[in-house]
């Protein structure tokens, strides 16, 4: 036992016992120091720290299908999570996903308004394009029989869905299958793979994402975490902590034993 972080889980503190920081994870992967940011040892601790509030676990955004589509179809690249969640509640409120007639000119005109956001008005970025993609995607849900396998399902929405490339494809996957057989890669994620090395630098989610998903889908095995959660946990803190300007640490040589008691960790963040 060469690591031992104490929390707070469920009222009490506890201690996670983890492997030595040089210890091996994967190939090419050590465990590192669990009090250093984006380690896998700091991602095994943040999901203990987690295990009874389950934050991490509730990812899904619709109550049908349609929903969860339009969800991720209007987030995604380029548009701030927060707005593309206003979007989608925007046509969601309208009634626009229930209507036995759609037309794309009224999801146009509801993605043209004006949309509060954190108590800011603010507009929609790519309204005209993804009116149409919604639109199409919509129907050819309506007319579709998605399969039940995860990684089928995954593909089928790739093949039938304008717009929708694989990772947008694994985070309807992810979403509303809870699956764990795929990953939603973003720039969040590989972030997060560069600084605890699964991810090789050389490789980009344009052209490797295939690639990059196995290393991530691995990486979560290896460390005992849902790859569904993993996924979560890591887009989260991520995004809340512009980790740009987080450097990884070395972990030290020569430790046989470590404990830490910081404030960080008994109140629960990270």
């Amino acid at each position: 036992m060469a690591q031992v972080a104490l929390g707070i889980v469920n009222g009490e503190v506890k201690e996670c016992a983890l492997p030595d920081p040089w210890e091996k994870v994967m190939d090419g992967v050590v465990w590192g120091e669990f009090d250093t940011f984006f380690t896998p040892a700091f991602w095994v601790v943040q999901a203990w720290l987690d295990k009874d509030q389950k934050r991490y676990g509730a990812y899904k955004l619709g109550a049908s299908l349609q929903e969860e589509v339009t969800a991720c179809l209007l987030g995604g690249h380029g548009i701030p999570s927060e707005v593309g969640l206003a979007a989608y509640r925007a046509v969601r409120d309208r009634g626009l996903l229930t209507k036995e007639t759609l037309t794309q000119e009224e999801l146009t005109a509801v993605l043209r308004e004006p949309m509060d956001v954190g108590g800011r008005q603010v507009r929609y970025r790519f309204w005209k394009q993804k009116s149409k993609y919604l639109w199409e995607s919509l129907q050819a849900i309506s007319k579709g029989n998605p399969p039940e396998d995860h990684r089928a399902f995954r593909n089928w929405l790739i093949e039938k869905l304008p717009g929708v490339g694989p990772k947008t494809a694994s985070w309807i996957t992810r979403n509303w299958l809870s699956s764990d057989e795929v990953a939603i890669i973003d720039i969040h994620i590989q972030r997060a793979g560069l600084h605890a090395g699964f991810f090789d630098k050389n490789l980009t989610i344009d052209k490797n994402y295939s690639q990059m998903e196995a290393r991530f889908l691995q990486f979560a095995h290896a460390i005992g975490i849902r790859p569904a959660v993993l996924d979560t946990l890591i887009w989260r803190q991520m995004k809340d902590l512009t980790s740009t300007s987080i450097k990884p640490k070395t972990p030290p040589k020569n430790i046989h034993h470590q404990q830490y008691f910081f404030p960080e960790i008994l109140a629960g963040a990270c």
